[in-house]
């Protein structure tokens, strides 16, 4: 489903900004919004009739080299959203 979808979006997070609040719990409230934010697009594909799905293995690097223009970001989250078959 993920290579045929037609939308992927990836859910990053820049850990020091929130680091700067928030210390050394930084990681865990950007991974508990990260799901937050995944469960929110699964929901809404739902409620548009839209087949939705996470992906949370994959290569950090080189997903961080597509999406992130090397900057600090971490991927926590790829969400694929298209419609289902039949």
């Amino acid at each position: 489903m993920v290579r045929e979808a037609p939308v992927l979006i990836v859910i990053t997070a820049l850990v020091d900004r929130t680091k700067a609040k928030y210390g050394s719990r930084a990681e865990r409230y950007v991974t508990l919004e990260a799901g937050h934010a995944a469960q929110g697009l699964l929901l809404e594909a739902t409620a548009l009739k839209l087949g939705a799905t996470v992906m949370v293995a994959f290569d950090d690097n080189a997903l961080r080299a597509v999406v992130a223009a090397g900057k600090s970001e971490l991927p926590l989250y790829v969400v694929a959203i298209g419609r289902p078959r039949g």
